[in-house]
């Protein structure tokens, strides 16, 4: 009896031993299978990195909506690489081979996170670059406006004494406009200018003489009605708005005392009104010589070429 009894409670040990192995081994699995779900949605998480990646570098986003992107991209690399820790310190007391499994994978994962964060910096890196040049960009635009209005103004001061439905300056598309009327310079068909018109181009040359970063276009502008003048050298209404204009020019070079290099002469006929060429009053506003003073937007330029490579 007390061998039987013996080797009753022998079998009842090994048999709770056998219970709690199979226990502890069920335990394993279900954590090992949880790790290898979460090593799944790792997998799916980091293929959405590499879109935000693969987005951030062709979507032409704005620069706060950028950097609001990569932002986040960081943060959830951060996140991942996180949760990566947590699970194997968690699953730290599992088999060695599972271990050694999941010390693989984070490994794993790791390396691809640091790759993504890697590119991540360069790609912010290259936002703050493009930043700076957007700033200097902006900078410029500035300082050309406060110039092209400070031209406006030394242009109206020097034109005053005209009458309104003589000459009109006017600021618009980074350019400073001088809209003389046919009246103040020439007589019907004639491109031959009157002495008050000639005054007028000649304030406005020494205007340009002190700003050596400003040109000059001379437009030359005629209503839709057909030129009848005496035969000559003047045969139409392209003829006559390039005839006047190349006479305002040779004023503006010849009594201006203008670098020839900073004018250019164009004729444009009735092509480009202002107004209706069905009233007497809006023929009158289309018979005009329009000086057309730019400043030189080279260093913008500069700016644009830069800030879109």
């Amino acid at each position: 009896m007390s061998s039987c009894l013996v080797s009753k409670k022998k079998f009842d040990e090994q048999e709770a031993l056998a219970k709690k192995s199979m226990a502890e081994k069920r335990d394993c699995n279900e954590k090992l299978d949880k790790a290898n779900a979460d090593i799944a949605n790792l997998n799916d998480q980091i293929s959405k990195l590499n879109g935000e990646v693969a987005d951030l570098k062709n979507k032409n986003l704005t620069l706060s909506e950028q950097k609001d992107r990569l932002t986040k991209a960081n943060e959830d690399a951060n996140k991942l690489y996180e949760s990566l820790k947590n699970q194997y310190q968690d699953l730290s007391k599992s088999s060695s081979k599972d271990k050694e499994k999941l010390s693989l994978a984070l490994a794993e994962k790791e390396a691809t996170l640091n790759d993504k964060q890697a590119e991540l910096q360069r790609l912010s890196d290259a936002l703050k670059e493009r930043e700076k040049r957007v700033k200097d960009l902006e900078a410029s635009i500035a300082r050309k406006e406060e110039a092209l209005a400070d031209l406006k103004k030394k242009i109206t001061d020097a034109l005053t004494g005209f009458a309104s439905d003589e000459l009109k300056v006017t600021q618009k598309d980074g350019k400073v406009y001088v809209s003389l009327s046919d009246k103040l310079l020439f007589k019907s068909g004639s491109f031959a200018v009157d002495e008050k018109g000639k005054s007028a181009i000649v304030k406005v040359a020494e205007v340009m003489n002190k700003l050596t970063d400003v040109t000059l276009v001379v437009e030359g502008h005629t209503d839709n009605k057909q030129y009848t003048a005496a035969k000559g050298e003047v045969k139409n209404n392209w003829d006559l708005s390039a005839m006047r204009a190349a006479a305002v020019t040779n004023i503006v070079v010849n009594d201006g005392k203008l670098d020839p290099k900073r004018v250019v002469a164009e004729g444009r006929g009735e092509f480009y009104p202002v107004a209706s060429n069905d009233t007497p009053e809006g023929r009158s506003q289309n018979r005009r010589i329009e000086l057309v003073l730019s400043p030189d937007l080279k260093e913008i330029f500069k700016i644009l070429d830069n800030t879109q490579q």
